[in-house]
């Protein structure tokens, strides 16, 4: 009897237990806030932001380059510039940019007859229009650098983004070039990659889009390799000249020769 007894409690919790454990006693695990829902399907998929708006103007024979370059508050800090002494990126960024409207305005005098366009645009929490984009001139594109806010507040590639292709397509020319200088993650607004692939998506791949990760790593920019894009590492002032020069004479002005009117 009292064996009896004290075997009862123990059957009904052994069986409480293992209902809990094997089905939950039937019922099933709430389901993820939508939030979590939405930011889940938002990685799986890679055309879910609706469409951007973008400029249909008639198309041109000439090239359009638009310049995006970073000045979030991390462009601040410093690395080492080409004597090897350390200085902010903000500064050594606009320094190489001076220099490459130079090289620019020199191969743009010995090619009169390929049409080329150039737009300036810095971001960080937003996107400021330096330069509007049209027809290449040397002295302002200059002035527009030296114009470039100094860094402060958080990074939107994203919405940077979104803002060269509009600027590239109200020009109508059929060689589209995006040229990025950051140095860190996206922080503020649509995240890159997701922007990236519905640009790509929409534009066919029209817009050649060239990443430079300044004193970053190139892993963050993993999505170029799929939206026809390409990214390349600049550790200091020498490897960023390098790099921009090989973008502008490999790619842009090999496109941009007369050629293209066959």
């Amino acid at each position: 009897m009292f064996q009896a007894r004290r075997s009862k409690p123990y059957m009904l919790v052994l069986i409480i237990a293992t209902c809990l454990v094997s089905s939950g006693c039937g019922r099933r695990p709430p389901p993820a806030p939508r939030s979590v829902q939405t930011a889940s399907a938002q990685r799986r998929t890679s055309n879910l932001l609706p469409p951007i708006s973008l400029p249909q103007p008639s198309q041109r024979l000439g090239t359009a380059v638009v310049i995006l370059i970073d000045t979030s508050g991390s462009m601040q800090q410093t690395v080492r510039d080409r004597t090897g002494h350390p200085r902010p990126k903000f500064q050594i960024a606009s320094g190489v940019l001076t220099k490459i409207i130079h090289v620019t305005d020199e191969w743009h005098t010995k090619h009169t007859d390929s049409p080329l366009f150039m737009g300036i645009s810095s971001f960080s929490s937003g996107t400021s229009e330096v330069l509007k984009i049209g027809p290449f001139d040397a002295t302002s594109a200059t002035n527009a650098v030296a114009a470039i806010p100094h860094p402060a507040g958080g990074t939107a590639i994203g919405k940077a983004l979104a803002a060269g292709f509009e600027s590239l397509y109200s020009t109508g020319c059929v060689r589209k070039h995006l040229i990025c200088i950051t140095d860190g993650n996206n922080t503020v607004g649509t995240p890159p990659d997701l922007m990236a692939r519905q640009l790509y998506s929409q534009t066919h791949g029209d817009v050649e889009m060239h990443f430079v990760a300044f004193d970053t790593a190139a892993s963050h920019f993993g999505f170029l390799s799929q939206t026809g894009g390409s990214v390349v590492v600049a550790a200091d002032e020498n490897q960023l000249q390098a790099r921009l020069t090989e973008i502008y004479e490999k790619r842009i002005f090999a496109e941009a020769m007369p050629a293209e009117k066959e």
